[in-house]
């Protein structure tokens, strides 16, 4: 998958790796989307506080702060409406890996090495689940919006009588 699409997204990398971290931002580049980069989960949390990112990409083994408690952190932290989803990248793999990383709050999971054809899926994925929720959202608001405009809040414009529709 080389397409260039929803390069909008705003990334974090979190791994300790100087290479791992060129690789990826790298990859990254190259599908046409940017990314910044930090080296440990508690660096993670500062950049979080700093701006939004759509999707992290996190290494699980990092100094400092490791993967797993920075996403626990991030899901006890972070308002419902500005969760980023968060990938799990690692090359330590155990047979449980992926549910450890999903109970922790990850929403996806890549063994390391990457390879650019799974990071471009995974990313399309996620992308194309933020467009959706995004999508939602502001027509919730507009919604809500055209209700409060309406006389009495739009309570009797539209009278509802839910029994009525079950007895037939």
């Amino acid at each position: 998958m080389s397409e260039k699409a929803f390069s909008s997204a705003s990334i974090l990398i979190a791994e300790d790796d100087e290479s791992n971290r060129k690789v990826t931002s790298a990859i990254l580049k190259h599908l046409g989307y940017r990314a910044d980069a930090v080296s440990n989960g508690r660096e993670a949390l500062l950049a979080l506080k700093r701006q939004h990112y759509d999707i992290i990409l996190m290494n699980l083994r990092m100094p400092e702060m490791d993967g797993l408690e920075a996403t626990r952190l991030i899901r006890e932290l972070c308002p419902p409406s500005v969760q980023p989803k968060i990938i799990a990248l690692t090359a330590f793999i155990l047979p449980n890996s992926r549910e450890i990383c999903l109970e922790a709050g990850m929403n996806d999971f890549i063994p390391k090495p990457v390879k650019m054809n799974d990071l471009a899926k995974i990313l399309s994925k996620h992308v194309r689940i933020l467009e959706r929720q995004t999508a939602f959202m502001r027509s919730h608001a507009e919604a809500l919006k055209t209700l409060d405009s309406l006389p009495n809040r739009g309570k009797h414009i539209l009278p509802f009588k839910q029994n009525h529709y079950l007895k037939n």
